[in-house]
Order: C-alpha cells, then structure tokens, then sequence
C-alpha cells in the first residue's frame, strides 16, 4: 500500500463510531509527518521511548488501560512468568495494535 492509501485506510480508522485502541493509535499515527514515520520511530526506539519523549504522562497510560481495559485483556499479553503492571500492560497493547496496524497498511518499504 503507498503512503496515500495508508493515510487514507487510517482516516477510515480514525473515523469509526465505535472507540478502540485502534482508533486512538490512527488518529495518533496521523498527526505525524507520515505513517512511516510513526512506524520507523517505533522500531526503532519502541513505542514507549517515542511516547517518552511526547510527554505522554503516567495518567494518561492509566487513561488508556482504564478506557481500553477490554480490549487490553483480550490481548493476552501476559507471556511471561512475571505478571506485568498496569502500566507495561499498556505499552505491550499498545506496540501489539501499532504492529498489527502496521501490518494491515503494509506499506512499501
């Protein structure tokens, strides 16, 4: 898909009724020059330093586990032996839903 298209499909996602981690991270990706933009920051620094250096505050990660907490769970994000907090819950669903709309853009590289 061109960068066109991405911007395009994201827009579509941006505008659903229905609220959604996914809908919340479009309309995220989208105030960015590009998507591949978005995309490249995150692999390479990881969506929590890229959220870092936006000032992305402790509440509103809490905002975001609490308002997306359904969804969050549905994820199984727990592949480990140590349960994650609230807080790497959020960033794990987060990279998970940036990945798979990455994914669905396929965007050229």
């Amino acid at each position: 898909m061109n960068e066109k298209e991405a911007i395009e499909k994201l827009q579509a996602i941006a505008n659903q009724p229905e609220d959604s981690l996914k809908k919340f991270l479009a309309k995220e990706i989208l105030t960015y020059d590009s998507p591949q933009e978005f995309f490249s920051n995150v692999k390479e620094f990881g969506i929590e330093t890229l959220y870092y250096y936006e000032d992305l505050e402790e509440e509103e990660i809490q905002k975001i586990l609490t308002d997306y907490s359904k969804e969050i769970e549905q994820m199984q994000l727990d592949n480990s032996d140590k349960p994650l907090s609230d807080t790497e819950r959020s960033w794990r669903a987060l990279e998970k839903t940036a990945k798979d709309i990455s994914d669905e853009l396929d965007l050229e590289r």
